[in-house]
Order: structure tokens, then sequence, then C-alpha cells
């Protein structure tokens, strides 16, 4: 019998494969016997939880505990442990952590993260200068006596026994409570006050953000609960073999269901509370997708069930949540605004060379015009946000009272200020190219709840803008996969970007990403990568909402009667810009797993276009070409191709419809 070199390099590939994975398997072998260990808790974990920013530094962690010194000379005593006493001996922050250790802890904690973890605290608007700094006054202030006397946070935070175990911001929708939350999240004295909580005791905290814009893990239970305990674990390395101390084979990745995740959860407030304080920061429940009683009860349940956690929430102020969380220690946020808005109007009408000429002509009417602005707004941050932005594109003011005039034109109402943006006030162009934008991202979320893949729902802009430029641009793409010049980058990123703010009045925005540095080959990007892989979303979720109707997405496509554009064809060209014209350092290599998820989504892009079809054909056939100069080859192999990565065990690869991998990977995305 003779055995084929395909079929010995597919038999080599497993049989790494087991080694690889028996190795990982004996290095967590030490959670297996976890299990029959006789550990008294003190107490029962409590079950009746329903299924369910700091971010930690990494040199902030605490010390782990050694698995080698609890599988040696400690292992009796572990199992004669009968006290919580005994337990925390065993697994002190003074003893050391092995190497193997570490990279299991790693590994679990890196398997409980999702890769958009960051993405909607990274989306929201960092507070202006000078604005929600009420929130942690010493001073006591008229304006926020009543507030302060009775629901402060700073108390909240500091405050030690028989005070309520959850917070409650409630708000208007934009009137900036995710943007008041990240403030929080951040701001020192936050820890200063909890410090004050703790005493002398572990002081642990951890934030998420709710996202019904995001992905599933961004709007569900699973993805809080991850959220959570990645953040817990991180700095608590220590506690990861009593939180999962039931072990399963070693994958390169691992699905969490809710039920053991919850329970991770409860065992790790469970351990914490031995020595510790827990403070959660949770923001956007009314973004929460699900039953938002189901959601209420499991926040109350949780501070029921342990004393040593408090929990600071942020939601619209919908019946549920006002029955639920009304007498607890609360603030609406748009009542105690007013200051912050004025703020924030003044400067940056202020900041504008031309505007202050005009405003300071008359300095009483200029007065009265941000007063006006604020009272208008009636609590809704981003009302003024916009309406401040309107303002300043319009320019060319005579006087004060044009602005006066200019600023009557808003409407107060959200809805009717988005229709007056993209409709009443746009002319027939503008609108037909906002038309256009907000079709890129609507289709690039079509083609990912296809894929079941809604981390790309998020574009970034170096992909936004060359889908939107592709046909002014088609002639500077070089046929020959190059790495894009910072000039290219900036020059292309910059017209998109100013056709956000024009064109679709600031209704869609852009915002850095702390992932894309992670795809760089340098360890400090460029500013040039760090705008082309900044994220491009919606500036808020009612502006999302907005767009969803019916009657305002038929409106905007009337617009594009007799246009040739086509969303799905022009972002199946950018993804084949992409591959020709990258971001990154271009280096062939046999690597392609981290192009997988374009390249699904590019053969979805070609399956969802409504017309275009010889272009798709032609598209598809250059990115074949574009990816071939990415690969390199072995002239071992036959057939050897990029596409022969997704049918990666051998039994697939002989079962192909073609016996051009390409061609088979194109029948199946058909």
């Amino acid at each position: 019998m003779f055995w084929s070199r395909e079929d010995v390099e597919a038999l080599e590939e497993r049989i790494m494969s087991l080694k690889l994975e028996l190795e990982a398997a004996t290095s967590l072998a030490y959670s297996e016997a976890l299990i029959s260990l006789d550990i008294s808790r003190g107490k029962e974990t409590p079950n009746n939880l329903h299924s369910l920013d700091e971010r930690p530094k990494r040199n902030e962690r605490s010390p782990e505990p050694s698995i080698v010194t609890l599988f040696g000379k400690d292992v009796a005593r572990v199992q004669n442990a009968v006290a919580v006493e005994e337990v925390d001996k065993v697994y002190s922050e003074d003893t050391v952590s092995t190497d193997h250790e570490t990279t299991i802890q790693d590994f679990l904690v890196e398997a409980i993260k999702f890769s958009s973890m960051t993405d909607r605290e990274e989306s929201v608007t960092v507070a202006h200068s000078k604005t929600f700094e009420w929130i942690f006054a010493d001073k006591p202030n008229p304006v926020f006596q009543r507030w302060q006397s009775k629901n402060s946070l700073s108390g909240w935070l500091q405050s030690g026994e028989h005070q309520e175990g959850i917070y409650w911001i409630s708000g208007k929708a934009g009137s900036g409570k995710s943007t008041l939350m990240r403030f929080v999240m951040h701001h020192a004295q936050k820890m200063s006050l909890l410090r004050s909580w703790a005493r002398n005791e572990r002081l642990i905290t951890a934030g998420f953000y709710f996202w019904i814009s995001g992905t599933l893990e961004q709007r569900t239970q699973t993805g809080l609960i991850r959220h959570l305990l990645a953040q817990l674990l991180d700095q608590q390395r220590y506690l990861i073999p009593l939180v999962f101390p039931y072990t399963r084979t070693v994958k390169a990745s691992i699905s969490w269901d809710l039920p053991e995740l919850t329970a991770a959860l409860n065992s790790f407030l469970d351990y914490a509370g031995r020595g510790g304080k827990v403070c959660l920061f949770i923001d956007g429940l009314d973004e929460f997708a699900g039953d938002h009683q189901q959601i209420v009860e499991f926040f109350k349940d949780c501070v029921a069930s342990y004393s040593h956690v408090k929990i600071c929430l942020s939601s619209r102020p919908l019946f549920t949540f006002r029955a639920a969380f009304g007498t607890n220690p609360n603030l609406e946020l748009h009542e105690l605004t007013r200051r912050d808005m004025l703020h924030f109007a003044q400067d940056h009408l202020n900041g504008d060379p031309l505007i202050i000429q005009v405003l300071t002509k008359d300095e009483e009417a200029a007065s009265k015009l941000i007063k006006s602005i604020v009272t208008a707004a009636d609590g809704v941050f981003l009302w003024v946000l916009l309406v401040v932005q309107s303002l300043l594109r319009r320019g060319n003011y005579q006087d004060v009272w044009q602005m006066h005039e200019y600023l009557g034109q808003h409407p107060t109402d959200l809805d009717d200020l988005f229709t007056y943006f993209l409709f009443d006030s746009a002319s027939n162009n503008q609108t037909l190219i906002a038309s256009r934008l907000f079709q890129l991202i609507h289709a690039r979320q079509e083609a990912c709840y296809a894929t079941r893949h809604e981390d790309a729902a998020s574009m970034s802009l170096w992909e936004f803008a060359l889908a939107d430029q592709f046909e002014e641009i088609v002639g500077q793409i070089p046929k020959d996969v190059q790495q894009a010049s910072e000039k290219d980058i900036i020059r292309i990123c910059e017209v998109t970007k100013t056709r956000l703010s024009r064109e679709c009045a600031g209704l869609i925005v852009t915002h850095s990403s702390g992932l894309s540095t992670g795809m760089l080959r340098r360890n400090t990007p460029s500013p040039a990568e760090q705008l082309g892989y900044s994220k491009v979303s919606y500036v808020h979720r009612t502006v999302k909402d907005f767009l969803s109707l019916p009657h305002v997405r038929s409106r905007l496509l009337e617009h594009m009667v007799g246009s040739s554009f086509e969303p799905h064809t022009s972002l199946l060209t950018s993804i084949v810009f992409q591959v020709r014209w990258p971001l990154d350092e271009f280096h062939p290599n046999r690597q392609i797993d981290d192009r997988w998820p374009n390249i699904i989504l590019a053969f979805t892009h070609a399956r969802l276009s409504l017309n275009h079809r010889q272009s798709q054909l032609v598209l598809i056939a250059e990115l074949d070409r574009a990816l071939c100069q990415h690969w390199v080859s072995r002239q071992s192999i036959e057939h050897d191709h990029w596409a022969r990565n997704h049918f990666s065990s051998y039994e697939k690869r002989k079962n192909l419809s073609f016996r051009d991998p390409f061609l088979s990977l194109s029948a199946s995305s058909a």
C-alpha cells in the first residue's frame, strides 16, 4: 500500500493536532482533580440567581496560587479543609504560579472574551471638558441640593453596610447616560470612594455596556456575564481554578452556555466575598435584547445574595426599571445637565474663528442664543450636539440674530430633527449621498446576519471609504498587492469623513478602535493607520431606530431611482480593494485565517446583490488573484491554493465538488 504525499501531510497534521490537544489537556488536568476535593465553602453558593470601567491592567493582577503546590504536599490539607480560612491558605495570593498555569489561565480568560467586547465603550463619546464634574463634587451646590442630600452617587459609592446595593441612573433617550457612565468608570475619584467602602479588603470592579445595535454578545445575558467574568478573573487570577473546576477537552475555541456562565459568576462572587468587595457598572439596561423583567431580577437577586456586591445601573426611565429601582438611590440625568450643556455649546461655538467674531459683536444676544439651545434641548444632550454642529456647518452669519433664526428651524423632537437634516433642509444630491452611505451600513449588517458573523458589521473607515468612493479611485488601486501609503489613506478617509459630517449631518460618526492595533505589524500604529482602522457607527441608537422605520427607508430609496448604485456590489469591491491595497505591511505567507471573515463576506455580498452579475464574476476572480499573491504555494502539494484552508480536513478535501479548491469554495458559497 502506497500513501500519496497529500495523505501523508494530512496524517502529519492530524498527529500534530492530537499532540497539541493532549498537551493542553494534560496541563488542565489539575482542574479535573479539583472535582474530588471536599472543600467546605462556609456557605452554600446562592443558586437563586436567574440565568443571567475600569479595565484591569495586567500589572495590577493579584498573584495566583501555585497549582503545583496544590497537587504536591498541600493536597491532603485541601482535602481536609473544613473552613474558609483553610481554603484561603491554599489559594493564597503569596504562592507562585507556574508557566503552565499562567498559560492555561490566559487561555481560559481569552476564551471567555469576545472580539466586540470594547466596541461599545469605544463608540461612547468622551465627556466634554467641565461636564459631569458635579457627580463627584464635595461641596453642596444649590443646583443639585435635592439630589446631593438623598441620592448622591459619591455617598453611595463610599457607604458601608445597610445601604442599598443598587444605584440607578435614568435619563431620556440621548441625555448622555452612556457618556456619564464612561466618565464615572474611568474617573480616579470613583476608586477613591470605593476604597472607603472596601476599607482593607480587596476591591474589584468591572463594567459592561449593553448595545442593541451591536453583536449578539453585546445585547444578551451571555455576553454580559462573559464580559464581566473576563474582567473579574483578569484581576483575581488565583480564583480561576475555583471558578472553573470542571475542565473539558481544550479546543481552539470554547462555546459557553448560560447556565455554565451563571454558575461561574456565582462561584466568583462567592469566593471574592472572602476578603473582597465587588462593584459593577452596567450601562443601557433598556438595550438588553430580552425580557427587561428578567434582567431586573438578575441584578436584584445578585445584590440580595451577596452583601459585598454593589451595582450601578443606567437605563431609560421605562416602567419596568422605574418600578424596580425607583426607590433606590438614583438620579435623573436630564434634570441635572443644564450647566453641562451650556459649557458644551459655548465652548464649541467659541471654538470656531468665524462664529466667535459674530458672537462677540453682541454678547447679550450670544448668551441668549446659548440658553435657547439648552432650553430647546430639554435635557437631551444629543440634540445639543447635533444642533451645535448644524450651526457650525451653516456658517456665514451676518449677526447673532441670524443664528437665532436658523436655530429656530430645528425641531425639538429627535425624529423630526433627523427628518429635517436628511430631507427638509437637504438638497436632492445631499439626500442621495446620505442614502448611499446609510445603505452601505444596512447592506453590511444584512450580510453579517446571513453569515452569522455579526462582529464584521462594524466597518473600519478604510473599508467604508473604499466602498463609498470605489468608482472615483478605481484607477488608483495597484494591480498587484501593495501596502497603501499614508498619504492615500488619509486622503481617501478624510473625503468620506467629510461626507459623513455634511451629507449625513453627523448621524454617522467614526471612533477609534482599540482592537485595530492588534491587526498591525508594528507596536504603534501610525496616525494614518489609526484613522483607517477607526470604526464607523451611528451616533446614537435613536438614529438606527429612525432609519429602520419603513417610511423613512422608502423615502431614502426613492432618491436612488435611476441610479446604478448597488450597496452589496460596492462592499464586494471594497473587500477586493482591501486585499490589493492593505493598510498593514504586505508579506506573503500561508496564514489566511484572519482573512476568512472578509472572504466569506465577499461571497455573501455577491450572492445578495440584486444585479451587476457580470461585475461580481470579475470581482470574485480578482479577489482570487489578489489572495493568491498573499499565499505562498508549495509545489509539492497538488492544487495548493489558499481556498484549501476552507476544506481543512482531509475528508473534506477528498469530497470537493471540483478539483480546483477555489471553484469548490465558490460553489459552496452560492
